[in-house]
Parts: C-alpha cells; sequence; structure tokens
C-alpha cells in the first residue's frame, strides 16, 4: 500500500480549508443580506407622515394664537392615519398637539399646518384661497402644489421623499422654516 506523499496530503487539506473558508465567507454574505433585509424600511405614506409631524418642530409661526397646535388633514388619507398615531399624547411648543379632519373652511384659520393629500385635489385651490394670507404651513403631494401657491410639497423621486419648498409662499405669511429643514429640502424662489 502506497502512502500518499506529503505534498498531496497539503493540497488536499488546503482544498478542504478553502472549500471551507468560501463556505464560511458565503454564509457571512448571506446573514449580512439578511440583517440588512431586517434594518427598518418605512414606506412613502410613513415618510410623509413622519415630514408633517417634523414640520411643527422645523417652522416658526408668528406668535402663540391658540392653546394647542393644530394639525388639519382632508379625506383621513393613509399619511393622516399615521399623523394621528405619531401625535397622540405628544406636544409641540409647549402646545399639546391635534389633528382635524376634513375640516370646514370656517375651521381653516385655527390650523397651524394644512395637509391636503393627492386625492384631495379637487378642494385644493379653495383651500389655498381661505389661508393665503394666514400663517398656517400648507403641505400637499400635488405634483406641482408649490406653482399653485402651496408651501411644501412631499416630493417623491422614486427612491426617497424630498421636501421641496416655495419659499416666497412661506415667508409671505410671516412664517420661517428652519436652516436645517432649508438644507434637506429643495428651495424655489
Amino acid at each position: 500500500m502506497q502512502r500518499p506523499s506529503r505534498l498531496k496530503t497539503v493540497l488536499v487539506n488546503s482544498g478542504h480549508a478553502w472549500r471551507g473558508l468560501t463556505l464560511l465567507l458565503l454564509c457571512y454574505s448571506l446573514w449580512i443580506q439578511a440583517v440588512k433585509a431586517e434594518e427598518p424600511r418605512f414606506n412613502e405614506t410613513e415618510l410623509k407622515a413622519a415630514y408633517l409631524y417634523n414640520f411643527a418642530y422645523f417652522v416658526t409661526w408668528p406668535a402663540d394664537i391658540s392653546k394647542h397646535f393644530l394639525f388639519c388633514s382632508y379625506a383621513n388619507s393613509p399619511v393622516t392615519q399615521i399623523l394621528a398615531k405619531l401625535i397622540e399624547g405628544e406636544r409641540v411648543h409647549d402646545q399639546p398637539i391635534q389633528l382635524l379632519i376634513d375640516p370646514v373652511p370656517g375651521q381653516l384659520h385655527e390650523c397651524q399646518v394644512i395637509y391636503v393629500p393627492a386625492q384631495q385635489e379637487r378642494i385644493l385651490a379653495a383651500t389655498l384661497e381661505f389661508v393665503h394670507a394666514l400663517p398656517i404651513l400648507t403641505v400637499s403631494d400635488i405634483a406641482d402644489f408649490e406653482q399653485r401657491g402651496g408651501m411644501i410639497r412631499l416630493a417623491n423621486d422614486g427612491q426617497r421623499i424630498q421636501p421641496v419648498i416655495q419659499l416666497k409662499n412661506v415667508t409671505q405669511t410671516g412664517l420661517t422654516i428652519s436652516s436645517k429643514l432649508l438644507r434637506s429640502s429643495r428651495i424655489l424662489e
């Protein structure tokens, strides 16, 4: 019986080692991909609601004219439903946050932020007409919202949501936007 040569033994054993190392690296890369897949991902609706909520902290209104901070939204959209969960029990500028869904024209002057979802485009012109001179932040995801008199459009570029701010529409009502929000937004003047 012939014994395998020492070189052959090393090559065979190193082949097992390389296969083992390759298998280990493959398992590690699959594990990394699985971990990345488990990272929290937010959908478009959740991101829009989060932006709306955070606008309350990055916009300054000329005067505190009410005892609460009022978000107003139309149609109880999916964004509105998530916003309702985000603001529950929260306060901004020492004021409790409230949400009014489907405000009537007489209630619009009480709002600090008005969100008009794309599915409610038919009421956009009337809503903007009621509040155009008031210090009320108007937000929408309607494609040409900022050209129609709105202040902040939540634009979806396919990969992320980015605020598009029509600065002229904001400043003419006495609102001021934080430089932190301005840096992360697209600005139109």
